[in-house]
């Protein structure tokens, strides 16, 4: 997706479409099971995911007393790559979001998703993933409405 003003980021974009299908409980494709927004990319180390995360941050966690405080959890996931701690870039990550916010695993506002894969990390922050499933398409729309 391009950057453009007026524009929705690429995380209202898919909350969008999962919310959507929250409420309406059709699934919208045959294929897709799960869908997770990319904001950002850059090379699997931690200097690289240090650097790119940090504007992603302050972007999506304001400082700041006028500011309420959210609560926030980071979500790691990484495929063919052995070489990166997974500790580390938990801690890393967390860090960088301002002091105020508060860590909440089992019920955060927002969930910061770092997936890697081979030498690419890919970096999005993401609202209600536990309430809305995991962002899992197929899961969200088979849920019985009561």
């Amino acid at each position: 997706m391009r950057k453009e003003s007026g524009r929705p980021s690429p995380s209202e974009l898919v909350e969008y479409i999962m919310n959507k299908a929250a409420s309406t409980g059709k699934h919208m494709s045959r294929f897709i099971l799960r869908v997770l927004p990319v904001e950002l990319t850059c090379y699997a180390s931690v200097e690289e995911i240090t650097r790119a995360a940090k504007s992603l941050i302050e972007q999506h966690f304001p400082s700041g007393e006028d500011h309420p405080p959210i609560k926030f959890a980071v979500l790691y996931e990484a495929r063919a790559n052995s070489g990166i701690v997974r500790t580390n870039i938990i801690d890393t990550v967390a860090k960088l979001v301002p002091q105020g916010h508060k860590v909440d695993l089992s019920n955060p506002d927002k969930t910061i998703v770092v997936q890697i894969v081979k030498t690419i990390c890919m970096i999005g922050v993401v609202h209600k993933f536990k309430q809305l499933l995991k962002y899992n398409l197929r899961q969200l729309t088979s849920v019985k409405k009561s």
